[in-house]
């Protein structure tokens, strides 16, 4: 029950109308795309990130932080243009784990869709398969995605971590993101080749 609370309180905290159709208006942890990370956190805390990470050709890069003012959530992801020295978040990710049973998040992803299809007015898209990251295909994810009238994205995936991910510090784990269309063109074209 705490957790279905916390998933509306994540839908409640968009800023403007049930129909927005731009990504700028939601927010996770009160922090939206187009804000600058330097709002939320030092070039410290940034670099000293457990987690950093350059996508290809360095054009965007994450820092995966555990966010101490966090009230939902035990990690969050910020994904910026490292050469930006405004540091304007083009996407971020609300991180929950779940290390003892990744069914429980399937179950949780279940109900967050079935609050976010009503929300949005339009059923997700609905896909899986193997993590990017993984190359040998053990890792596996489960996503709902739902596209804004501006080309913005929100997501809620189950990631499920192969044994050998798990040892090496990653988790089973739920996620809610958004990303700006641009990232998201990245993502789709060029981020993995």
């Amino acid at each position: 029950m705490k957790f279905f609370l916390q998933i509306l309180i994540f839908i409640l905290s968009f800023q403007s109308s049930v129909k927005s159709n731009d990504i700028r208006d939601f927010q996770i942890e009160g922090i939206s795309v187009g804000d600058s990370a330097l709002d939320f956190f030092s070039k410290k805390e940034l670099k000293e990130s457990p987690d950093i990470f350059d996508y290809k050709n360095k054009i965007y890069r994450y820092y995966f932080l555990y966010y101490s003012k966090s009230q939902t959530y035990d990690a969050l992801q910020i994904t910026v243009k490292p050469n930006d020295k405004k540091f304007i978040i083009h996407a971020i990710d609300g991180h929950i784990s779940f290390k003892k049973n990744i069914d429980d998040c399937y179950k949780r992803k279940k109900e967050v869709k079935k609050e976010l299809d009503i929300f949005f007015g339009f059923e997700a898209d609905d896909d899986a398969g193997n993590h990017p990251f993984d190359n040998t295909g053990d890792s596996k994810y489960s996503r709902s995605s739902y596209t804004l009238d501006d080309g913005g994205f929100v997501e809620i995936i189950c990631y499920d971590m192969s044994k050998e991910f798990e040892k090496n510090g990653f988790e089973d784990r739920f996620a809610v993101t958004l990303k700006t269309k641009e990232f998201l063109k990245f993502l789709t074209n060029e981020a993995y080749d």
